[in-house]
């Protein structure tokens, strides 16, 4: 399930494996990939859901977020600008697995200025590397992708060495797997049914499991309900559509599965923080 209406102010997609933008999306429904994905705040405060926990960051904080694991960003109390790292296990080749083999156990790095104007020589660490890598792509000065490369290399390392993490099991990675596949198909049948309404119960049915064991399949796997998620999508499809179609908003509340306008406006203010009109008005002034 791949990310969708990200902002992009600077982002890097010549010949290493890695795009770096600014973004200040507030909304975003659950998703995973197969790269790695470190979020710098910018702003002050950011909410972002992984797996089964909810994170709240503030200004300077880090979150670093391993392949394959559901997260999602929560409705912010106000914009958050903030700088995503999304990089690719292939640029290290043989030794990728020391990173695709573990479990970051504390993927929150604060930034504790408490003691002074730097937090901890870990933050710091993080920090400097995130900010040269972001520099470097946004400058492009000669012999620019040899530095990111060379910082990409130690946020690799510094996850290793610097975030407790535990060694999964085969058997906990091929669980992960099913999981992630058995997601892959939920998501995948909700895209080619969201112009309708679509049930708890046939969607249960669709990967044959009974409603009791899907609804805590679906909580313990993105850390929200079916119908929180199916909700997010939903107006997360419709606001794509608001921004880059002349489609009017009734026109999309029913191509998204939305049986009245009336629901539409009630659940997209629910998700966004305002009414779609208001929404596309924002975007077009």
């Amino acid at each position: 399930m791949e990310a969708r209406h990200q902002t992009t102010i600077n982002k890097y997609t010549g010949h290493l494996p890695v795009n770096v933008f600014n973004t200040d999306v507030q909304v975003f429904p659950p998703h995973w990939h197969e790269r790695v994905e470190i979020v710098y705040v910018l702003g002050e405060e950011l909410n972002i859901g992984l797996n089964n926990s909810v994170y709240t960051l503030h200004n300077r904080d880090i979150l670093i977020i391993n392949m394959g694991e559901i997260h999602y960003f929560l409705k912010q109390p106000q914009k958050c600008d903030r700088i995503i790292i999304h990089f690719d296990l292939s640029l290290f080749e043989e030794i990728a697995h020391s990173i695709s083999g573990r479990r970051l156990t504390e993927p929150l790095i604060t930034c504790d200025t408490s003691g002074g104007s730097t937090g901890s020589p870990v933050h710091e660490y993080f920090e400097r590397n995130i900010l040269d890598i972001n520099n470097e792509i946004k400058n492009k000065e000669p012999g620019f992708e040899f530095f990111v490369a060379a910082r990409l290399c130690e946020l690799a390392a510094g996850m290793i060495r610097y975030i407790p993490n535990e060694k999964l099991c085969p058997a906990d990675k091929n669980k992960q797997i099913k999981k992630l596949e058995l997601l892959e198909e939920v998501t995948k049948y909700i895209d080619k049914n969201l112009h309708r309404e679509i049930s708890l119960s046939e969607a249960a049915k669709y990967v044959n499991f009974s409603k009791y064991h899907f609804t805590r399949f679906f909580k313990d796997t993105t850390g929200m309900t079916f119908w929180k998620y199916l909700n997010n999508y939903k107006v997360s499809k419709a606001a794509n559509r608001l921004i880059n179609s002349s489609d009017s908003i009734l026109e999309i509340a029913f191509d998204s599965g939305f049986n009245s306008i009336k629901t539409f406006n009630r659940v997209f203010k629910q998700v966004r923080g305002c009414s779609p009109s208001d929404f596309k008005k924002a975007i077009i002034e």
